[in-house]
């Protein structure tokens, strides 16, 4: 294969680097492109004369016309985070020409970044899994106390981030898991108006399962949550590391590929519920979900798979 793969990543993006190792051990051309701001920022070109698409990073260089697929990796890790003004003017340039000369790529994707900036809207996720006819828990996205006081009443409630869940700052990193919801925070109509959140009704947990599907290859894994992780798995534990190998149910499964082709997406890494009656919830797609742990468990399995994926349709 004559023509480069482009990995659309950031530098702390460290799922990309097995990938890239093991397509350079394949001898296919590599391009990684690193999607941060600040100091660390690549370079992007668009030529409207000869319609050129060209990027820098690293000291490296490509064009489009040398890009046999794309695989989008991660996003930029700064969308959404908090700046200054110098900070947003330079974040929302970087976001507009990157996006822009993505699209401008006459070449396949492997979760193309647009697609998977869409596909993150989490009631974009809701509705295409309700259409797919997966179990999705009874559901609010809002600011509006009176509708957010009406649909708890008579019943518990959790909630979670309607966006990332991270939050970055030039100091730390801080993560805002799921909570149960005490009643008495519903009175509260300045703080419940101040930002949408998705609002859940609460259901017991029995297992939690991640499960990851590239192109026709699918892996899963499932954990039992202990008695701190009531309404959050990743609460006070280490990434996957109660997770053991499991099957996953061929019915959601096949439900899960109907929501991934609304979608548009290729790869992803989604996350499900059993509660303690036996019923299977579909939580949250992760259009680039972590998926290190869960390799370790397959021996680098999905590793291989994605390489795969994109080597057969670069030659295609």
């Amino acid at each position: 294969m004559d023509k480069t793969i482009l990995i659309v990543t950031h530098r702390r993006g460290f799922e990309a680097d097995p990938v890239i190792d093991e397509l350079r051990r394949r001898n296919v051309k590599v391009f990684r492109f690193n999607g941060d701001a600040g100091e660390e920022a690549s370079l992007a070109s668009f030529i409207s004369k000869t319609g050129g698409v060209e990027f820098i990073c690293d000291g490296r260089h490509i064009v489009k016309t040398d890009i046999a697929i794309g695989w989008c990796q991660q996003l930029p890790p700064y969308l959404g985070q908090a700046a200054s003004e110098s900070e947003c003017l330079q974040r929302e340039s970087l976001r507009t020409i990157q996006f822009s000369a993505f699209d401008l790529l006459s070449t396949q994707w492997f979760n193309k970044p647009s697609n998977v900036l869409h596909a993150s809207q989490k009631i974009h996720q809701i509705v295409a899994a309700q259409t797919a006819q997966l179990t999705v828990p009874d559901t609010l996205a809002s600011n509006n106390p009176r509708t957010i006081r009406q649909f708890a009443t008579g019943r518990q409630i959790i909630a979670k981030n309607l966006a990332t869940p991270w939050v970055v700052s030039h100091e730390i990193t801080r993560a805002a898991y799921t909570r149960i919801i005490d009643p008495a925070w519903l009175q509260d109509d300045a703080t419940l108006s101040f930002a949408p959140v998705i609002y859940q009704e609460y259901h017991e947990r029995k297992q939690d399962i991640r499960v990851v599907v590239v192109n026709d290859k699918v892996f899963a894994a499932s954990c039992i949550p202990g008695p701190h992780q009531r309404e959050d798995v990743r609460k006070e534990s280490g990434t996957g590391e109660s997770f053991k190998v499991c099957e996953f149910d061929l019915n959601a499964l096949s439900k899960l590929r109907q929501l991934m082709r609304a979608l548009s997406l290729d790869y992803c890494a989604a996350d499900f519920m059993e509660n303690t009656e036996g019923n299977l919830f579909f939580l949250e797609v992760n259009t680039c979900g972590a998926w290190w742990w869960l390799d370790r468990l397959y021996n680098g399995a999905i590793c291989q798979s994605i390489a795969d994926a994109l080597v057969c349709r670069a030659s295609g």
